[in-house]
């Protein structure tokens, strides 16, 4: 089982839409430039995925869960979750057996001050990690962009995060909302990505987009113990009784 992230790093809010649904396309128009062009670059690039996995030519029509969460209207359909740091927006497009999450964040985009603040309302385990690494900073924005994209899993980005542990010193995670859970997360030159999916996904496939094409990348095996030297791997702990 394979699941693919994408992402597409734009240089203009001038987004061509000539692809997507008219329904999409007239709700962006409602929406500020900034937000409109992040909401169509989004949607393109999913519908890229689409068509480059699934042979599926029109982007599917998409709805909202009852928690607000966007998902395809057709439950035969994968999931996928969409994220943004700046100009780049991704999507994570999950195998066709479990939910998937998406989290990204630029390195050092934080001031201080805010990752402090951040590392307050960590667990004691967590935060000896953080001092264990050689870059503290960057090792508590991996660890909340890991937090976020599992979370994303339920939608509860933002909240619920009593329902969450991590162990990044054993290479675990306990999540209450869906105890079979692994985390897979790199920190590259200047973003750190996290991909969080409820169910085992063997593979992830990772891809540019350039405003035309997809273009892969690499692949990584998630199940994988040598994956690389920034990359961290996290799976389920069984829940406590």
């Amino acid at each position: 089982m394979a699941s693919h992230f994408a992402r597409w790093t734009l240089t203009h809010t001038l987004v061509p839409a000539r692809h997507l649904p008219d329904p999409v396309v007239n709700f962006a128009s409602s929406l500020p430039e900034k937000r409109r062009a992040r909401y169509l670059a989004s949607r393109v690039v999913l519908a890229a995925l689409m068509q480059q996995i699934y042979g599926i030519a029109a982007l599917p029509e998409i709805t909202m869960s009852s928690n607000g969460r966007p998902c395809f209207a057709d439950p035969e359909l994968p999931d996928f979750s969409i994220a943004y740091a700046g100009t780049i927006v991704g999507v994570l497009l999950a195998d066709e057996e479990g939910h998937g999450g998406l989290g990204m964040e630029f390195v050092r985009a934080h001031s201080r001050q805010a990752i402090e603040q951040l590392a307050s309302g960590l667990s004691s385990g967590e935060k000896a990690w953080i001092r264990a690494q050689a870059d503290p900073y960057e090792a508590a924005t991996q660890l909340w962009t890991i937090r976020q994209s599992v979370l994303k899993l339920s939608d509860e980005a933002g909240h619920g995060t009593h329902t969450l542990r991590l162990l990044p010193a054993s290479g675990r995670l306990r999540s209450q909302a869906f105890p079979d859970t692994q985390a897979i997360s790199d920190v590259e030159d200047l973003l750190v990505w996290s991909c969080a999916f409820s169910r085992g996904s063997d593979r992830l496939h990772l891809w540019d987009y350039d405003g035309r094409a997809l273009e892969r990348r690499y692949e990584l095996l998630t199940a994988s113990q040598h994956v690389g030297p920034q990359v961290l791997r996290l799976t389920s702990l069984p829940l406590e009784k």
